[in-house]
């Protein structure tokens, strides 16, 4: 089946490929070490405090940031635990213009 026609130029188009999470740095040590220690830690959103947590959320500072500072991204102290809907609002927030928006590793 082929893909619709666009509906914009090709400039303007937001259709993408897709990056793998591998390629953005989310490696079998950030699921092990990372999410698996965030998620044990925050079983419930941390946030609503209503929902399961089942996203693993770097948190104050970016993974980006942490980078940038040399600390250990995938320390699950660095991290919060969200339901879904509280990670897309929260990445809205603090990232202006979508998961696209800022520099790409």
């Amino acid at each position: 089946m082929a893909a619709p026609p666009a509906s914009k130029c090709g400039a303007h188009d937001k259709r993408r490929p897709r990056r793998s999470a591998s390629s953005k740095g989310y490696n079998a040590e950030h699921v092990q070490r990372f999410r698996a220690g965030v998620l044990e830690r925050d079983p419930v959103c941390v946030v609503c405090r209503r929902a399961p947590s089942t996203q693993a959320d770097h948190y104050p500072l970016s993974k980006r940031e942490l980078q940038a500072r040399g600390l250990d991204e995938h320390d699950p102290r660095r991290g919060r635990g969200l339901c879904p809907p509280c990670h897309s609002k929260e990445t809205a927030r603090h990232q202006p213009g979508g998961w696209n928006a800022g520099p790409r590793y």
